[in-house]
């Protein structure tokens, strides 16, 4: 039902949507504050961001076939930054945020065009502070489908800032695309905006919090799955963020380990001599391996020919959800746009489950070497 008074409420701000509207009290926006969880904290009726980064254009586009307003702003980004958000745009937040605050942020989307092997788009979203050294929270990247929807991230604030220092950072440079983005809406005090029956946020894995600044999108599990001999399909687990896992079953083990698996892209630039850590929530349902454990291999690596990486590694995964991480260094550079962390799969005949594939770097810390989940 929240959803749909949403949706309602975003067509009441539609005659108001426009690229600098001054932000007023409206009858649409104090229904909308009342109707969502929290506090608003932002104008959702104006596109009025601050967009940066010399590799992009951008402009306002305008049909009543836009959702939430009907308006949003095409950005159209002409390669792969050297990070993430060397371009991009800031939605400004109009209300101080104090530490130890939950801040979510929803916001409709859409990929254009997209030079990723998957044709999607990727977007970076975090709460941040809009002056050096720009602090923030709640980073995210998301995967931009090619039709409109709603996204959602969410955050505790770890600092507080002071009204009008804090912005919604959208970072586009994750690769050549033309993404558009539309209707924002951004609220204090609240976990998530949508009701149950919409997207939850999923959150940074608890036992790697603080290890490191995450380098893939952990926020989905569409991961394309290369090879053949295997099938994917989502199932219920409720020990996984978000509470869904994919299963993969394998009719075979293959020649090599690596004959079928997958390769998720890193969304920033590694540099050679960094520490990363790779986890991966996973649990095996059937193996036929000596010991009834499934195999998962790891391996970073550039995504062309020859496939040059680092970081090989094969796990034995248990029947029981357990978090299992390979910390390693890198050996050269990973450029974005162009490497990956490559999950293979085809160690056995094998019904496996992963949750979730993290990546990230923790470059003050140097212990190497593999673990069981802890």
């Amino acid at each position: 039902m929240r959803n749909c008074f949403l949706t309602a409420i975003a067509s009441a701000l539609a005659a108001s949507m426009a690229p600098a509207a001054a932000q007023q009290t409206t009858p649409a926006l104090q229904a909308l504050d009342d109707a969502t969880p929290g506090t608003l904290i932002n104008d959702p009726s104006a596109l009025d961001w601050a967009i940066h980064g010399k590799d992009q254009t951008s402009k306002i586009i305008q049909s009543p076939e836009i959702p939430g307003g009907g308006a949003a702003i095409q950005f159209a980004v002409a390669r792969t930054g050297s990070n993430i958000y060397d371009s991009g745009a800031n939605a400004p937040i109009t209300a101080p945020i104090r530490s130890g605050a939950d801040v979510a942020a929803l916001f409709w989307a859409r990929t254009v065009q997209s030079g990723a092997s998957d044709g999607k788009g990727r977007i970076g979203v975090r709460f941040q502070q809009n002056v050096e050294p720009y602090a923030g929270f709640g980073d995210g990247t998301l995967v931009i489908e090619k039709e409109w929807k709603q996204y959602q991230i969410s955050g505790r604030a770890d600092r507080s800032f002071a009204k009008g220092q804090a912005v919604l950072a959208f970072q586009l440079a994750g690769g050549k695309q033309v993404i558009e983005i539309g209707q924002t809406i951004i609220v204090s005090g609240a976990k998530s905006i949508l009701s149950k029956d919409g997207p939850a946020p999923i959150d940074l894995h608890p036992k790697l919090i603080g290890k490191g600044k995450p380098i893939t999108s952990y926020a989905t599990q569409s991961w394309p799955l290369y090879g053949s001999g295997a099938t994917s399909k989502k199932v219920p687990a409720k020990e996984v963020p978000g509470g869904q896992a994919v299963q993969f079953t394998l009719s075979a083990a293959g020649t090599s380990p690596h004959d079928i698996g997958l390769s998720i892209p890193l969304n920033e630039t590694v540099n050679s001599g960094d520490t990363l850590i790779v986890a991966v929530l996973a649990r095996t349902v059937s193996a036929a391996t000596a010991d009834g454990k499934g195999r998962l291999g790891l391996r970073l690596q550039k995504n062309e020919a020859p496939y040059p990486g680092f970081g090989d590694a094969t796990l034995p995964v248990g029947p029981n959800w357990g978090l299992y991480q390979l910390k390693t260094q890198a050996r050269m550079d990973l450029e974005v746009g162009k490497s990956v962390i490559s999950v293979h799969l085809a160690g056995a005949q094998q019904v496996i489950e992963i949750g979730q594939v993290y990546v990230l770097n923790a470059s003050s810390l140097t212990t190497m070497g593999t673990a069981e989940p802890k």
